[in-house]
């Protein structure tokens, strides 16, 4: 897309304008551009990651890159993929994890951030199918979690125009102080979540696409926050949007619907914010509050649930 506006943010930039700097890398090509060094080229992406001075633009070329095991981001950098650009990784494990140090963004200073510009993120099924799922039955969503495609442990993440599946867990993980933003990303054929976000972690979401997810769509747990402006969740195994165990979510001019159960769910002490959203044809309901959880509705249209609208 072009440089346009949200119809109904003058401070949101979409459609964001692509950035194509990588098109003319090679095929599975990696470039390093920085100011100190200018272009560098190298024959792996982990190799040009461990030598990027921060600040540095890595150049990925189109066609897929599988990595022996994760890509670890200790580092302020941009990653930018040209079309087609797809991250994998052997093993079934995460693909890439995002891990700055002081990430807590001490003595007012803004965390050190990472960007991921236009790449896909693709987390295949192993000889083990279903690993994930098994280990959040069983009590042990941590442990479920750490295997998501993308995981942001601490600093913060931004995720720009990015793909992200995962046949075997989840698509983005983003746990304790930890921060992201993801704009215009799609997160789609998750066995689990399509984005997790937990323990005080703060993630925002624009124009974002979440759909065909085996968990909630998108969840908020453990004190943390989520803020949905404009997104589209749709045909999850669980509720749409969901927040419990004290967290918050804010959802704005979105599109929440044909999910297995209700729409927009809230439980255990948790806050719900709902503004101009539409929230319909949901299997068991539209937007429904446990327990001790607060949810609030402003100017939205529930339509056409299986249940009760709002309960």
């Amino acid at each position: 897309g072009g440089g346009g506006r949200c119809r109904f943010s003058a401070v949101c930039p979409f459609p964001y304008a692509r950035d194509g700097r990588a098109d003319s890398v090679a095929p599975l090509g990696v470039v390093v551009c920085s100011a100190s060094r200018g272009e560098e080229r190298f024959s792996s992406l982990a190799a040009a990651v461990r030598a990027a001075p921060e600040g540095a633009t890595v150049l990925l070329g189109e066609g897929e890159t599988e990595l022996d095991g994760a890509l670890l981001l200790q580092r302020p950098l941009t990653l930018l993929g040209a079309r087609n650009a797809v991250l994998t990784a052997r093993g079934g494990g995460s693909v890439v994890v995002v891990d700055l140090p002081g990430g807590g963004a001490a003595g007012g200073l803004p965390p050190p951030t990472l960007s991921i510009v236009g790449v896909g993120v693709v987390q295949r099924a192993t000889e083990q199918p279903g690993v994930a799922s098994a280990c959040a039955r069983e009590g042990e969503p941590a442990r479920a979690a750490a295997g998501y495609a993308v995981v942001v442990r601490a600093g913060r993440a931004e995720l720009t125009q990015c793909t992200v599946q995962s046949a075997l867990s989840g698509g983005c993980f983003v746990s304790a102080a930890a921060s992201a933003a993801l704009r215009g990303c799609h997160f789609g054929a998750a066995a689990m979540h399509g984005v997790l976000v937990s323990g005080r972690a703060r993630v925002e979401m624009s124009h974002c696409h979440v759909h065909s997810t085996g968990a909630a769509g998108v969840e908020a747990r453990g004190r943390s926050e989520v803020r949905l402006h404009c997104c589209r969740v749709h045909h999850s195994s669980r509720s749409g949007l969901f927040a419990t165990a004290f967290a918050e979510a804010h959802a704005e001019y979105c599109n929440v619907f044909q999910c297995r159960f209700a729409g927009i769910e809230c439980a255990g002490q948790s806050e719900v914010r709902v503004h101009s959203c539409r929230v319909h044809d949901g299997e068991r309901g539209g937007l429904l509050a446990l327990g001790r959880s607060s949810l609030r509705v402003d100017a939205c249209a529930v339509s056409r649930n299986a249940m009760a609208g709002v309960s």
